[in-house]
């Protein structure tokens, strides 16, 4: 696998805390991306509300990354499958806040279900829930953080959604709710317009989930497997970003695998010999 190259990470713009006094929630933060999306916001000033579900623990270690880095922080436990928590949870980050100004949808995964099976022998209740952990769950937070946005004329949102969004990889619910993210992205970008910037993020493999990492690395481009911190930096700058007119885009962050990896998966020389052979037979 191919060594990375540094990351660059104290730019000036960083380096002024362009979020400081700004606050807002992540969902689904208690580990991996975002983790990481919480860390960095707060490395640049920002206040975080931090959600999770079942893992306290790790939304406690979050918490005090947070506030190392020198962000407010509050825990903010919930399922945002569920619009009575959502409701909770907003009220709670308003409480201790009193302005919410940024939101990324980044809650997801099972969601309780027991499989994501293909379309064939799948189940309606692992469906159910599979979308409302990944769809449902953005709607939501999307519904009752974006009023406070139009009132005050100004606020972001980030979605995170996945690669899953436009190949047919993963399991049918996963896929579906990932493709969904991208089109309630877009409608709330035009619907929250002009104050409100509304954009996706579709990661591909990245390191926080149990991927080999050698075998990413041979289909992607980019010759690596993603960190959290890659999809954190890519948040944080349409958060923090003064730009106001990037909205509703939806980004691919994968090392181009979504392009180049048919490519890297195939054996030319084997495949241009079996064109020669076909071409010397017609």
């Amino acid at each position: 696998m191919a060594s990375e190259p540094e990351r660059p990470r104290n730019s000036d713009w960083a380096q002024a805390l362009p979020l400081r006094g700004k606050s807002g929630i992540v969902t689904g933060a208690a580990h991996g991306i975002g983790r990481g999306i919480a860390v960095r916001l707060a490395q640049l000033g920002a206040n975080v509300g931090i959600n999770y579900w079942k893992s306290e623990k790790d939304a406690g270690i979050t918490a005090g990354l947070v506030h190392r880095a020198g962000g407010t922080e509050i825990l903010l436990p919930g399922d945002v499958g569920s619009e009575d928590d959502v409701r909770r949870i907003v009220e709670a980050a308003l409480e201790k806040f009193g302005r919410l100004d940024f939101l990324v949808n980044n809650a997801g995964g099972a969601g309780g279900a027991d499989t994501d099976s293909p379309i064939d022998q799948a189940n309606y209740k692992d469906w159910a829930r599979l979308l409302a952990s990944n769809l449902t769950s953005a709607f939501l937070c999307t519904r009752y953080v974006s009023p406070g946005m139009l009132k005050a004329k100004a606020g972001r949102i980030v979605n995170i959604s996945s690669i899953c969004g436009i190949t047919g990889d993963c399991g049918p619910a996963y896929c579906a709710s990932k493709a969904g993210m991208l089109g309630l992205t877009r409608h709330s970008a035009v619907a929250l317009a002009p104050f409100v910037q509304v954009n996706a993020i579709l990661p591909g493999f990245i390191d926080s989930q149990p991927h080999d990492p050698e075998k990413v690395a041979r289909v992607t481009p980019g010759r690596r497997m993603g960190h959290p911190e890659d999809v954190a930096d890519l948040a944080a700058y349409l958060i923090a970003s003064p730009q106001s007119f990037l909205t509703g885009s939806c980004i691919v962050l994968d090392g181009s695998v979504t392009n180049g990896v048919i490519g890297r998966m195939m054996d030319w020389d084997e495949v241009h010999a079996m064109e020669e052979k076909r071409l010397k037979s017609s």
